[in-house]
């Protein structure tokens, strides 16, 4: 079970797991915040501990203001909500699947109509993320395969194999020895200029596959503020992403 724990300013999920154990236990998880609890509870009971993790998370926050800035960037999908990317907004319409099949689709050009199996022991918020990454890396692939069409002819002018458009979390592109450019979906969350920085990076490595001071004179020479778009994406990682 997911739920959410008002902690300062953001919606902390947090994942309710309910085992064969007599004691309580509360970890930061990658994702979410783990609360362990045993499995034979009552419903008050179940309040009890999750008003228990929200002192102590509230405490977490107080010592270590950051510390729970990694899960900030969990959204939370609710049915009718407006989802922002890539400068459009679109309309999330959240149903119960009856195949217990999770799908999306676009209609009317605005509206996801996305089924989730809303069944227990399935995490709803997470097959709903997953749907949504793989939607837009089809929807917006068309559209960074044109900017890196514009930007190779008018500074690189360099041939490349393919361009690729996926959910990656680790960087925000790449540039493999074959010639293939990647990219993450998730630079549609960023600024179109600092999207056009990561393709300049990109295509940069067709010239030189390294970071050497070569490589950043290239990158520098067609985008000065190259710097200023680093640190965005840097300090912007747990907003930039689903």
């Amino acid at each position: 079970m997911i739920c959410y724990l008002k902690i300062g300013t953001h919606d902390i999920p947090v994942k309710v797991i309910q085992e064969w154990r007599r004691s309580t236990r509360v970890a930061l998880g990658k994702e979410h915040v783990i609360l362990r609890i045993p499995k034979t509870l009552f419903q008050d009971q179940m309040n009890a501990h999750l008003l228990w993790a929200s002192k102590w998370l509230h405490q977490v926050d107080i010592k270590k203001p950051n510390l729970l800035l990694r899960y900030v960037h969990h959204k939370k999908y609710e049915n009718g909500s407006v989802y922002n990317i890539g400068g459009r907004e679109f309309i999330l319409s959240i149903t119960p699947s009856s195949s217990g099949t999770a799908t999306i689709k676009l209609v009317g050009g605005i509206t996801l109509a996305i089924e989730v199996p809303f069944v227990q022991g399935v995490d709803t918020q997470k097959v709903i993320k997953k749907l949504l990454s793989g939607f837009f890396c089809r929807f917006f692939l068309l559209e960074i395969k044109t900017r890196v069409k514009e930007i190779n002819d008018q500074y690189f002018g360099q041939s490349y194999r393919s361009v690729r458009l996926k959910y990656n979390s680790s960087n925000w592109g790449s540039c493999s020895g074959d010639r293939n450019l990647n990219f993450s979906v998730r630079l549609f969350f960023a600024p179109p200029d600092v999207r056009d920085y990561v393709i300049v990076h990109e295509l940069a490595h067709l010239l030189e596959m390294n970071h050497s001071p070569k490589f950043w004179n290239i990158v520098e020479k067609i985008m000065p503020d190259y710097e200023s778009k680093e640190k965005m994406l840097k300090v912007n990682s747990h907003e930039f992403d689903f």
